[in-house]
């Protein structure tokens, strides 16, 4: 292979830009797949997976290293699971139920999990662990997804996170430096602000990362928030100071850098794909991480390397650790899937609903719990912020199967009328207790977690003096009035923690 300082400055370019793929797109849409062949043939350095199955996903990704002259690398934002971006593979609980349950070791064990079943599929790059602490619960975007909101537990749960991954020889990013968890905005929509010193960040938002960094992370992704005290111009993502003087000069990190997604609003409606390549690259990034228009950012790029010497430079070394990093995940030299496990997915989910029990806290008293099922009650889901029916109608199949009851369940959001709500009163007067399972938590691109004033009104009045039970898949920050003292937190709503909820309510034990 001929040497990475002779490469053309188009060759550079490309390796240090990784494209968005939208599985489900790729073999249906003839127009997307040869968009894809065409980033190939430029060389670029690999794609961030999104959408499809993990049967499809394997074919693709098998199906491109076949045809790329150079290794690609694969990474996908994989946090609590494959079903975070694929319709399959296993669900785990979010990163905060994990720290909620305290043992490190288990959520060792759970991004180990994690790996290998990416792995498996040629998925070498986790974006994950997030290192963000969670310290302002009004947060719209990390919530759940943060470990908690002591540093110190943050940083021992990344790094266990950081350790399982990269013992499996898939790369863990911690993120989102230099911390996303004290903001009350969105950076999908909009950029978030900062506003704190060099040392106040030391003492708390960088605890974690600095953690990851003596743990040996591999990868640190940078998130695209203004620190107006060290750079009151660029967002952190694009920032000489924040990169160049904090990262890797007083916090000595020579691994990877990568932008959060490119194609983040708060970003690209502000810079173009041609120029925002070239922006990251020189702030001291090495992958420009899914621009709006990877073709335009790796042409951007490839004029400003002819340009400038002091960047191609720059751009020489960051390929030669992407390189590097291709060696420790096993695609250098050459690519060769790993062989599935028997039974691995399996034992995997016996693993999560392991990890999401311990992040089940009850708030209910001792009396009230297990609840009676030869008593007729009734279930109703609250969703909020376009939440995900899917969780909703899983938790009352699991509840109707755990209980043997024959319950009536029902569906509730804010568009519910008066009308409707007095024939949910009238078709619920004979229960005797009544459940609710709130599924309101932090999305891309929603703005607000706060909880309706509206929906706790709704609860109140359908419960109607009567004994309530409230479990939150989600947000346990929500500050509103809950009209219940039987309230159980689940931390997140994925498919184990569900479970995890209806056997706590229950009383039903764990047998492996």
């Amino acid at each position: 292979m001929q040497k990475i300082e002779n490469w053309s400055n188009r060759e550079l370019a490309a390796q240090c830009v990784v494209a968005r793929i939208d599985t489900d797109k790729f073999f249906d849409d003839n127009s997307y797949y040869e968009q894809v062949i065409g980033l190939i043939r430029k060389g670029i350095g690999g794609f961030c997976v999104f959408q499809g199955n993990t049967k499809i996903v394997k074919q693709m990704i098998e199906h491109l290293q076949s045809i790329s002259n150079v290794p690609l690398i694969f990474m996908a934002d994989f946090e609590n699971g494959l079903q975070m971006r694929l319709e399959d593979g296993t669900s785990f609980p979010h990163a905060l139920a994990l720290g909620v349950g305290k043992d490190a070791d288990m959520t060792r064990k759970v991004a180990s999990a994690i790996a290998k079943e990416a792995k498996e599929l040629g998925i070498d790059w986790n974006l994950a662990p997030v290192c963000d602490i969670n310290s302002n619960p009004r947060n719209p975007i990390i919530n759940i997804r943060s470990f908690g909101s002591e540093p110190a537990l943050v940083a021992e749960h990344s790094n266990a996170y950081i350790n399982g991954s990269q013992s499996e020889k898939a790369v863990a990013s911690a993120k989102h430096f230099p911390g996303h968890g004290d903001t009350a905005t969105d950076s999908h929509i909009e950029l978030p602000i900062l506003d704190k010193s060099l040392s106040e960040l030391q003492s708390i938002e960088l605890v974690p990362f600095r953690e990851a960094i003596n743990c040996g992370v591999k990868s640190i992704m940078v998130g695209h928030l203004l620190v107006p005290q060290l750079d009151p111009d660029l967002p952190a993502s694009l920032s000489k100071i924040i990169i160049g003087d904090v990262l890797k000069g007083k916090m000595g990190f020579d691994g990877i850098v990568l932008t959060d997604a490119l194609d983040m609003e708060s970003v690209a409606n502000k810079y173009a794909s041609n120029v925002i390549a070239t922006m990251a690259l020189d702030a001291g990034n090495d992958i420009a991480l899914m621009p709006r228009e990877p073709n335009e950012a790796i042409d951007g790029l490839a004029d400003e390397l002819r340009r400038s010497p002091q960047l191609r430079q720059k751009a020489i070394k960051s390929v030669e650790k992407i390189y590097a990093l291709k060696r420790f995940c096993g695609l250098i030299p050459s690519f060769a899937k790993p062989e599935a496990a028997p039974n691995t997915w399996i034992k995997h989910l016996n693993l999560a609903l392991q990890a999401a029990i311990g992040g089940v806290v009850s708030r209910c008293p001792l009396e009230s719990l297990p609840i009676d099922t030869s008593k007729q009650f009734a279930a109703f889901a609250i969703l909020q912020n376009d939440v995900d029916m899917q969780a909703a109608s899983r938790f009352f199949t699991m509840l109707a199967q755990a209980t043997e009851n024959d319950c009536d369940f029902g569906y509730i959001d804010t568009s519910i009328d008066a009308n409707e709500i007095d024939r949910f009163k009238q078709g619920v007067s004979d229960a005797d207790f009544i459940i609710f399972a709130i599924f309101a938590r932090g999305r891309a691109y929603q703005g607000s977690i706060e909880l309706s004033e509206k929906l706790v009104e709704i609860v109140d009045g359908i419960a109607s003096g009567r004994k309530a039970y409230i479990i939150i898949f989600g947000n346990p920050y929500i500050k509103k009035e809950l009209p219940s003292k039987n309230i159980i937190y689940a931390h997140s709503d994925s498919f184990p923690s569900l479970a995890a909820a209806i056997m706590t309510l229950t009383g039903r034990q764990f047998h492996e």
